[in-house]
């Protein structure tokens, strides 16, 4: 034997050399992609962002059983003064998950009604789409529904039904080639004399690797100890496969040979560990193909088997294989609920200044979404009102540990050119996670300002300066603590239905009673420039058929237009063309990316920024209209 052999090394040691190892020769690289059914896609890993076909819910429906009713024929009505409505004309009975169809925009609960036979009686006035689930809600069409790199859960599989997608691209799962060795070693069934030992560690490390999502393929033959043979099988299978297990043969017996045809291929890592059991483990590489040598003792196989399969598993499908549990975090906002009801709120989690930060987000029984792009679940009590600013809460995390430690946690302006850009960093390195709230340009920065986030994205008109952004930083955040990188500029303006049928020209127009106008939400920079839009040229807002009505996304805004639902709405070009609108041009905003400058040597984001100093502008705008690169850091 060579004097490698037996080279220990502690099990924290052990694992950091492997992992780096694997990282240094991308071994992620090597899994290719395949087409499969969504039925069978539990566990698996997407090779490619997965976006909606259809928006979820693709027509309005009714969120509670009552009656359909127009909103704008309920004001003023009180206890004393309440609306008279017909059953059949000017009230719909509808159920839960009815449509709710033109000229009808919001639904009044049963039991908060008075019921004759032939008229209702309502008591207090509805606001647009109140108790109505509309187009979008949960997601819309186009959008991103499950990102590049990530494992699919039962909740994905719902998502990816609702959006439509019943074929969906992943990753090929990791060939794992398990060589039993050893003239002594028996298969079940075998005759079995004095000596001999039945080999239950191939099939036990099998199911580990099932279990950690490989495909692992059992050799047909037990190969005996000898040093040529064991060599050509694995020079052989390291062709096929994308990690070698050969089991038995590495302790220092002198039939013990594993540790010599390793060295055969290259420099091995290390060859046995300081615990016990599992002490006779050796791991090298045959180029990039990972090779480990489990010993024979059954515990000690499957001590090793459990710690170092996991890890190479882990690197060949980049998403880590920890088992969810719970963890403590901190609440930066209030987060109200009611007396008499367990809520379940759905949450994001990231590392902040050493902190679990917990992040709700969007409630509702029929937004499955968040279940899919959440890390936990937060458990508020019956008997309590909510959860307050500053308070440590007890999170069941639905991702490992190491995902939310390592994510980095986006809460801004909703952007499909910078989630295209996430994706690409992703897609260079799978190591990199990110989880993205869309709350506006107004929510991200206080978001910031809050210690929820170290990065978020704005476009943020002040009227008074005519610029965009700095008067907010200066407003919210703390001077010298935050850099400012000028991203893009982007072409805000009406996005209207194709060939304009309405003949829409000006702003001016949404002042007409036939033009239907779906808004951005409070908040949202869009939303600002709008509303300053408005000013400037004396437009009366209550005069706009749909001011209330409220997307949270451009893509949300482009599928409400697309579906006739309404005749315009505000958002930025790209999507307009995407979804083949026609659009009027009303400005040029700046976005921006506003980043903490205590984290500007954080490895992730060193990754994002590298990305984008690496973009070649023309290639990316020619796939992006209406956007000019920027790139550019801006003074506070």
């Amino acid at each position: 034997m060579k004097e490698i052999f037996f080279k220990k090394e502690s099990l924290e040691n052990a694992i950091k050399i492997f992992s780096d190892a694997l990282k240094e020769k991308r071994v992620f690289k090597k899994l290719k992609e395949e087409e499969i059914s969504v039925y069978e896609s539990l566990g698996r890993i997407t090779s490619r962002p997965i976006v909606a076909k259809i928006s979820n819910p693709f027509f309005n429906a009714s969120a509670v059983d009552g009656f359909a009713v127009k909103s704008s024929l309920t004001a003023f009505a009180t206890i004393n003064n309440p609306k008279l409505f017909e059953i059949g004309k000017d009230a719909i009975p509808v159920n839960t998950g009815d449509p709710i169809n033109y000229p009808f925009d919001s639904v009044v609960m049963v039991e908060d009604v008075e019921v004759t036979e032939k008229f209702i009686k309502i008591f207090s006035p509805l606001h647009m789409y109140e108790n109505v689930r509309v187009i979008g809600e949960d997601f819309a069409k186009g959008e991103i529904v499950v990102p590049i790199y990530e494992k699919i859960t039962p909740a994905h599989i719902g998502v990816l039904i609702s959006s439509y997608n019943d074929r969906i691209f992943v990753l090929e799962k990791p060939k794992v080639f398990i060589i039993p060795t050893g003239e002594e070693v028996k298969r079940l069934g075998q005759d079995l004399k004095i000596g001999d030992v039945i080999d239950s560690n191939s099939y036990m490390i099998a199911s580990f690797l099932k279990e950690f999502g490989a495909d692992p393929y059992i050799s047909d033959e037990i190969f005996p100890n000898d040093f040529d043979i064991l060599r050509k099988i694995i020079e052989e299978s390291s062709k096929k496969f994308h990690l070698i297990v050969v089991v038995g043969g590495s302790a220092k017996g002198r039939k013990d040979l594993i540790g010599d045809v390793f060295e055969s291929f290259s420099k091995v890592l290390f060859h046995g560990l300081t615990i016990q059991p599992g002490k006779p483990l050796i791991i090298g590489f045959n180029g990039d193909v990972p090779l480990i040598g489990c010993p024979g003792f059954p515990v000690s196989s499957y001590i090793d088997s459990k710690i170092f399969l996991k890890v190479a598993v882990e690197h060949l499908t980049s998403v880590s294989l920890d088992f969810p549990r719970k963890i403590l975090a901190t609440v930066k906002r209030d987060i109200p609920s009611s007396l008499g009801i367990e809520e379940f709120v759905r949450v994001k989690l990231a590392k902040i200044d050493n902190d679990i930060v917990c992040v709700p987000l969007k409630r509702g029984a029929a937004n499955l979404t968040t279940v899919a792009r959440g890390d936990g679940i937060l458990r508020i009590d019956e008997n309590s009102e909510g959860i307050s600013s500053g308070s440590q809460v007890e999170v069941e995390l639905l991702k490992s540990e190491f995902e939310i430690i390592s994510q980095l946690l986006f809460i801004g302006s909703n952007d499909p050119l910078l989630e295209y850009i996430l994706n690409m960093v992703k897609k260079e390195n799978p190591q990199f996670k990110f989880g993205i709230i869309n709350v506006g340009s107004l929510g991200g920065l206080l978001s910031l300002a809050r210690g929820e986030t170290i990065i978020t994205s704005i476009h943020l008109f002040d009227s008074e300066t005519q610029t965009y952004n700095t008067p907010y930083l200066k407003k919210y955040l703390q001077p010298d603590s935050y850099l400012r990188l000028h991203l893009v500029n982007r072409n805000q303006g009406l996005i209207v239905q194709k060939g304009n049928p309405k003949g829409i020209k000006t702003l001016e127009d949404l002042e007409r009673g036939d033009v239907k106008f779906i808004n951005r939400q409070k908040g949202s920079g869009t939303r600002v420039y709008f509303d300053y839009l408005l000013s400037e040229r004396s437009i009366d807002k209550e005069k706009i058929n749909g001011y209330d009505l409220e997307e949270t996304t451009h893509l949300g805004v482009a599928n409400a237009v697309r579906d006739g639902i309404v005749d315009c709405g505000m958002g930025i070009e790209y999507v307009a063309k995407l979804f083949d609108l026609d659009f009027i041009e009303l400005g040029e905003e700046e976005y921006e990316l506003i980043i903490r400058k205590d984290y500007l040597q954080d490895p992730r984001i060193v990754q994002l920024l590298a990305k984008i100093s690496e973009v070649e502008p023309k290639n990316l705008m020619r796939n992006f209209v209406g956007y000019k690169w920027v790139n550019k850091m801006k003074e506070e």
